[in-house]
């Protein structure tokens, strides 16, 4: 029993050897009936647990959405098979597979990106960096690949084999359950959609937690949590409100906005008589409202007239002051 094991782990250290140049061959033909396939993306759920029959593949296409991404996660229940036959299965993963991954397509083209043995434990956890390897703190019954992958090496495509020939009969029809489960970076998104759709403008301020915020096309990349969002455009009165960002998620706000209303403030003799626009107002509120335009404004004293054309802007406040002075000059 000794010997024999011995002879597994050479044959074993043998095969790490000559599959560890596997990335750097040639495309190989990869053969199986595709069991799922898998697309990894921002906002993405992970995918169902489904059986995986021996020598069949599962796909994992990459997004056009992904800057939230910062890896893949397959995560594989073993069968009561890989405790009996230790070291009879491995889990090959291939990069750049062509034609892309779909259910009714049986022969590909990949390379081997790498393969992991499968031990005598309960659940595997496969970890595949994309952009950087950094964050991915080793886990018991995990493997992370230690070359990060780029958006190029999409898709890939993972399978279970057996790693040596004449296994039994019972060995060869194990059923593994799989998942794949997108890593997100800590980050989400806020996008801000104006009236009509449009996004904000150059004449737009934006404020997130007080903190002032070039906006972009691609909207403001933030920190997951609770945030408060106050947005200012001129002629308006600022729209405020609170909204989550949640981890590879985009959160969108639809602001309305409600324009300024323009006002006038009287200041004027008691018993003046005031007409705008040649109607009577009341001047005993302090503060009036009144449309964007031109007016004439005219104000009564007794005998004393006085009549006045100006403009009003939107949002703004204008203040009108009549007021009557003795003028004594010495000849």
């Amino acid at each position: 029993m000794r010997k024999a094991r011995i002879q597994n782990a050479l044959f074993f250290c043998l095969m790490a050897v000559f599959l560890h140049c596997g990335p750097f061959l040639r495309a190989e033909s990869i053969h199986g009936k595709m069991s799922a396939v898998t697309t990894v993306k921002n906002g993405g759920l992970p995918s169902e647990s489904l059986p995986l029959s021996l020598e069949n593949n599962w796909g994992i296409v990459l997004g056009e959405d992904h800057e939230f991404i910062r890896g893949v996660e397959i995560r594989i229940d073993l069968p009561k098979e890989a405790s009996l036959y230790t070291g009879t299965y491995a889990v090959y993963v291939y990069k750049q597979v062509a034609p892309a991954p779909e259910p009714d397509r049986a022969s590909y083209q990949g390379r081997l990106l790498f393969f992991k043995v499968v031990e005598e434990r309960r659940r595997l956890f496969i970890q595949i960096p994309l952009g950087s390897a950094s964050g991915f703190p080793g886990a018991p019954d995990t493997y992370i690949h230690k070359t990060p992958l780029g958006p190029s090496d999409f898709p890939i495509l993972f399978a279970v084999l057996p790693i040596m020939k004449g296994i039994p009969e019972q060995a060869t029809k194990a059923l593994f359950h799989a998942e794949v489960h997108p890593l997100f970076k800590n980050m989400g998104k806020l996008l801000i959609s104006l009236p009509g759709g449009e996004p904000p403008g150059p004449d737009t301020s934006v404020f997130v937690d007080e903190k002032a915020h070039t906006y972009a096309a691609g909207g403001i990349l933030l920190e997951p949590g609770m945030r408060r969002v106050r947005i200012e455009r001129p002629g308006f009165a600022p729209f405020a409100a609170s909204i989550g960002i949640e981890r590879g998620q985009t959160a969108v706000l639809e602001a309305a906005f409600l324009a300024k209303q323009s006002s006038l403030r009287i200041n004027a003799p008691s018993g003046t008589r005031a007409f705008l626009d040649g109607t009577a107002i009341v001047l005993e509120n302090a503060e009036m409202p009144v449309e964007p335009g031109e007016h004439t404004l005219a104000m009564k004293l007794g005998d004393y007239q006085v009549s006045k054309r100006f403009s009003v802007e939107t949002g703004k406040t204008y203040s009108v002051s009549l007021y009557l002075d003795i003028f004594i000059n010495e000849e």
